[in-house]
């Protein structure tokens, strides 16, 4: 073992945008990122030559390419000085078109430019729905110093598609030449030949980008291109050849145009393809018995698939006797290659994903050559699956063809067979995370629906309801292609009972192509309301801005002009539509009233539309940060003492950031202020344990960076040469990010590096995996961490790190994990609070599939909340932990370079790093300097009345008489029965004692030690003593705990605000609560006072019926004590104790308590039945 190397990173003068401007050495890349840079080398290239180019983009963004257009609009900046114009496009199509236009401008007389690049982006089924104006565009051509290039992503795993998409097919029939890169250097390698191809051969040249090499990112060495690529030509009568779109496409010409790509394109685009050696035969032994032939990101996953069954590298193979084809241009096809290619070989093996269109032409290639080798593909020679033809062909699909066609003649080369690790005995997960709408979206508002409603999903967010419990977002019938929403109605209804319909989408799909839908709907005359979400954003693709726009106010006359019935407006600020003009009969409602308005609208025959106004909750929170827009300084609290957990702040907000948290006294409910973004509709729940905090000067947290501790420099293994991590996390926590500022420290220390953030859905708050490869010399490797593969499993969040897709790469003989083990709670959490968070199962199932001697586990927010002032840092913390334990080859110095050049926080960030290593460093030493920090937080604190002796004496007497019931349930029953001495006076608390006792007793009595049930009965018969009537809440709301929690967020200069709404007030009719500012506690000081009035004749609050039942709970809970104290005996202990934990169904205000107290007797009745049977 030795240091790791140290690099003079602070003097390399490297940019972000070096990326786009840099003409040689290294940069750092992702995917869509390296795409973006094709138009801004091409025209550089093309000024070299003498060349007057412009360049044109347009196209519309889906994953994987989602973020295509953000980079290209960023990219474009750096480089001022090239006329590039990137339109995005309202739709696939019409940016297909005005692509075409960008061709045909060179023709023109009057052109101001030689020629102008052309750029069409779209995923898969944006080329389906594009594909006849694609077709019109290869017909017209493309320029001879322009050239066309259709970027297409494809998404095999169907990560964040509707369907799974391979493009090849359709490609091949719209004539064009299909390029397939592997790497982010061939993300530009062969766009550049894509560019060259296109005016060499007059057809739009394709590119095939799936969601690996998209999502991927790695280092690029510049130039990619040594030398200009070589351009085939053609005489045709004794005439050089050249490319002149036209779009006159009617007549007999159209039959000429067939004619020219049969004889003349396709041929031309063929000649490029050899002429540029874009396919290379890369292993080539003399004694070869077996081909392997494979394309684009397939082949590199080939050559891992390789590795892991023992032969590592080109070396390995040929003396395997392996000869191997890779294939970059796989279209127009090359038999005389692949003749070739198979001189000598008993067996050619096709490695392609999806369809076996490769195999066929192969095998039509050699089909009467006379002999010639067996080709097979995606089944062996017995019709057995030997290539798989679903999902994502990467190499942990690959392993079992290659190992099955080697392994008779060459089986001793080979290692032994590793079992998956999902065959291990993992024990499975109760809870796992799913993507969910982010904190304060409108879909929270947006999804809901009056009880039995129908729902058809929409294309984009909303389209995570499907993943969500239907009692909340009502019966699905799924979603449809993009833009055809609400159509399946039309067919569906003639043939169903139900009538009606609630179809969703957003404004970015309604002004895609989803208008169409909807008018068709209504000359169908169909019964359906269409939701239409206004909010401003594009948002599942990354928050682009809607093309083309139109305001509500213009929209609604639009809807109307298109026969709907009505149309109304919900919106979370009514007030913005005061001076707003609208046409008769459109109303605007609060967003509370959002279900009762559309019972209205489906009352209504015809279509009706509801159109919700909010803006997108990820592009505020990104203003905020950006400085667009101002931070709000007002936040939301919630006071434990008065919160009931009962989980209709969350029903009614639906938000992420209303969490359940474990308190003295059970769980209750907090608002997560670090996702927290001020939507506030959380207040909304009918509870009086919200503050609104206005935070005062001192509200800012201040990071804790004073050097307390002498780290000394990480010692890591500088021999190695390939370095595989695997980071876990939550969508939104900065995953992607600290993956990038690895990698491009990493790239400062001299490792070639590849990396995949495989995101899909889950940047709304669901599970984020972001693989890291570094490499040295001459090792090559995947950018996916397969089976087995991670040597580090760098765990942000435990649930994710945890669950299948994570823990698949870890081997427990080779991988360390160092796991933060934060609570974070899921979206079915929130929405049901009781679910219980899987601690256990999640640290034994990382136990058992990575190194058990070596795996770490922390609090990372608890610690970066605390040392740095914000949660944000958690992640750089975990990966100080993880360099200083030398599980990273990477300096630190780098790696705070790195930080620098993010530019984001950096401060915060480099602190975060720094007590990560001193963690790791002395663990105890950090623990507690955050504990010395560290006030105990509000939701820990119960401030209760001292009691008297003689209490203390029982409570003594009754925790003695169990052999292994500690000083815990000692402090919990002095806790609650010095609670019932403030809540009432001490004969109250006696009386509460005396059943403790009683419990106490039968317990013994039934052989148990633990005093478990004894603890129970106590928890719950406080709940229901401590019944929260008007003078217990203004009690509670005068303790330390609310004042406690305000200091938190706001500072001890905060001014707050209690959001009540008194029963009385309800019940006259006022629908809304009212602040009431902590100046005026003296109201709530005599309220506390007039306790003594509780259950007298003079109990004003005591004769409401509410008030009556909660009254009568305890003497009811004590009577089915009696019958079961009466029967316990050991058999019927753990009856006896889920009997006693019924209680804590009681919870909430007013009509969810009546709700609550229901169901609390109807399982009560049952249970009790069961017990006494």
């Amino acid at each position: 073992m030795a240091t790791a190397p140290k690099t003079d990173v602070t003097n390399r003068q490297y940019e972000l945008s070096d990326r786009y401007r840099r003409d040689e050495g290294t940069a750092f890349v992702t995917g869509v990122q390296a795409l973006a840079r094709i138009p801004i080398e091409q025209l550089r290239r093309d000024r070299a030559a003498g060349l007057n180019t412009a360049a044109f983009l347009s196209g519309y963004p889906g994953s994987p390419l989602g973020g295509f257009d953000q980079e290209v609009a960023r990219a474009v900046k750096t480089v001022p000085d090239l006329p590039i114009v990137h339109q995005p496009a309202v739709n696939e199509e019409l940016g297909a078109t005005s692509v075409m236009g960008s061709q045909l401008a060179q023709g023109r007389p009057d052109a101001i430019y030689d020629g102008v690049v052309g750029i069409w982006y779209g995923k898969a089924p944006g080329l389906d729905r594009a594909g006849d104006a694609l077709r019109h565009g290869v017909f017209a051509g493309s320029s001879s110093r322009g050239g066309a290039v259709v970027l297409v992503g494809d998404d095999p795993a169907c990560k964040s598609s509707t369907m799974p998409s391979s493009s090849d097919a359709s490609l091949v029939d719209f004539h064009m030449p299909i390029l397939y890169p592997g790497t982010m250097s061939e993300c530009l390698e062969l766009g550049l030949h894509a560019v060259a191809m296109s005016r060499a051969s007059g057809l739009w040249s394709a590119m095939k980008i799936v969601t690996p090499v998209a999502d991927g990112s790695g280092t690029i060495t510049f130039p990619v291109l040594d030398a200009d690529p070589i351009l085939p030509t053609v005489d045709v009568d004794g005439v050089r050849w050249v490319s002149h779109p036209s779009a006159k496409f009617l007549g007999p010409r159209m039959i000429e145009v067939e004619r020219e790509f049969r004889e003349i394109r396709l041929p031309l685009a063929q000649r490029y393809g050899i002429e540029n050696r874009l396919n290379r035969v890369t292993a080539n032994p003399r004694d070869a018995w077996i081909g392997f032939v494979a394309t684009g990101f397939t082949y590199f996953e080939m050559l891992e698939a390789f590795r892991r069954i023992g032969l590592d590298g080109l070396v390995a193979i040929e003396a395997a006797g392996i000869r191997l084809l890779h294939l970059r241009m796989p279209v127009p096809f090359n038999p005389e290659l692949i003749r070739s290619f198979s001189k000598g070989l008993d067996e050619i093996v096709v490695v392609e994903e999806k369809n076996p269109t490769l195999e066929w032409l192969i095998k039509d290639a050699l089909y009467n050559r006379g002999h010639h080798p067996r080709v097979l593909g995606k089944t062996d020679e017995h019709g057995a699956t030997l290539m798989r033809s679903w999902g994502q062909l990467d190499a942990d699909a690959i392993c079992a063809g290659l190992r099955s066609r080697l392994s008779a003649r060459v089986g001793d080369r080979l290692v032994p067979e590793m079992p998956p690790v999902r065959e291990r005995a993992l024990i499975p997960l109760a809870v796992n995370r799913t993507p969910f709408f982010c904190s304060g979206c409108p879909h929270n508002w947006g999804t809901k629906v009056p009880d039995g409603a129908l729902v058809g999903a929409g294309t984009g967010c909303h389209g995570m309801t499907l993943l969500m419990d239907e009692e909340r977002v009502g019966e699905s019938i799924g979603i449809t292609a993009m833009g055809n929403e609400g159509a399946q109605w039309v067919g569906m209804e003639p043939f169903v009972d139900e009538h009606h319909l609630f179809q969703n989408y957003g404004d970015g799909t309604f002004f895609h192509s989803a208008q169409l839908a909807l008018q068709y709907c209504v000359g169908a005359k169909k019964d359906m309301t269409f939701k239409i979400l206004y909010n401003g954003t594009v948002a599942m693709t990354g928050g682009q801005d809607s093309v083309s726009p139109i305001e509500v106010p213009e929209l609604v006359t639009i809807l109307l002009a298109y026969g709907v019935s009505k149309v109304a407006i919900t919106t979370e600020d009514p007030s913005r539509y005061r001076r707003v003009n609208l046409p008769n009969g459109v109303k605007v409602h609060d967003r509370t009233d959002i279900v009762a308005v559309q019972d209205e609208l489906r009352s209504i025959p015809g279509v009706t539309v509801l159109i919700h106004d909010q803006f997108c909750a990820a592009e505020l929170r990104r203003s905020r940060k950006r400085g667009q827009l101002v931070m709000p300084t007002q936040r939301i609290v919630i006071n434990h003492r008065i919160c009931e957990g009962c989980g209709d702040c969350g029903d009614v907000s639906n938000c992420l950031s209303v969490q359940p948290v474990e308190t003295p006294l059970g769980r209750k409910t907090t608002i997560d202020q670090a996702s927290c973004n001020f939507d506030m509709s959380c207040v909304e729940g009918d509870c009086p344990a919200f503050m609104t905090v206005e935070a005062g000067a001192d509200a800012r947290p201040i990071s804790d960076v004073e050097p307390t501790l002498e780290v000394p420099d990480p010692i890591a293994d500088t021999a190695i040469d390939l370095v595989r991590i695997r980071l876990a996390g939550i969508g939104g926590t900065g995953v992607v990010t600290v993956a990038q500022v690895l990698s491009t420290a990493a790239m400062f220390d001299g490792w070639e590096l590849r990396g995949l953030d495989q995101t899909g859905l889950s940047q709304k708050a669901g599970p984020v995996v972001s693989d890291v490869v570094l490499t040295r010399g001459d090792r090559t490797s995947s950018n996916l961490v397969g089976q087995g593969q991670a040597d580090l499993l760098l765990g942000f969040d435990g649930l994710v790190a945890a669950s299948d897709n994570a823990i698949t790469a870890s081997d427990p003989d080779q991988t360390v994990a160092i796991v933060s083990h934060h609570r974070t709670p899921t979206g079915r959490m929130i929405s049901e609070p009781a679910t219980p968070y899987p601690a256990e199962s999640i640290e034994q199932r990382l136990r058992d599939a990575t190194r058990a001697d070596q795996i770490q586990f922390l609090d990372a927010t608890a610690l970066a909340t605390t040392l740095t002032g914000s949660a944000a840092q958690a992640n750089l913390l975990l990966l100080g932990v993880a360099v200083q334990k030398g599980h990273i080859p990477v300096s630190v110095e780098a790696i705070e370079n790195a930080i620098e050049l993010n530019g984001v926080a950096v401060e915060a960030n480099l602190a975060a790093l720094d007590w990560g290593r001193r963690w790791a460093h002395d663990p105890a030493f950090v623990q507690a300097h955050a504990a010395a920090k560290h006030e105990l937080p509000a939701t820990q604190m119960v401030t209760v009345e001292p009691v008297p002796a003689a209490i203390a004496g029982r409570i003594n007497a009754i925790v003695s008489v169990f052999d292994t019931a500690g000083p815990a349930l000692n402090d919990t029953l002095t806790m609650l029965a010095g609670d019932l001495i403030g809540y009432q006076n001490l004969a109250y608390a006696t009386r509460f004692l005396d059943d403790v006792e009683s419990a106490a007793a039968a317990e013994c009595q039934a052989g148990s030690s633990t005093g478990e049930y004894t603890e129970t009965v106590a928890r719950s018969m406080h709940k229901l003593m401590a019944y929260k009537d008007e003078y217990e809440v203004a009690r509670l709301l005068l303790m330390p705990e609310g004042a406690r929690a305000a200091t938190e967020v706001g500072g001890t200069a905060a001014r707050v605000a209690w959001k009540l709404h008194p029963p009385m007030l309800k019940a006259l009719g006022m629908t809304s609560k009212v602040a009431v500012s902590s100046k005026m506690r003296v109201a709530f000081v005599a309220l506390r006072f007039a306790k003594k009035l509780r259950g007298t004749r003079l109990d004003l609050f005591g004769r409401s019926a509410m008030r009556r039942t909660e009254a009568g709970l305890p003497d009811e809970f004590r009577r089915t004590l009696e019958v079961v104290e009466a029967a316990l005996q050991p058999a019927l202990l753990d009856e006896a104790i889920a009997i006693a934990a019924l209680p804590d169904l009681v919870r909430g205000y007013e009509a969810l308590k009546t709700r609550r107290i229901a169901e609390y007797r109807s399982q009560m009745a049952v249970a009790l039945a069961d017990f006494v049977r």
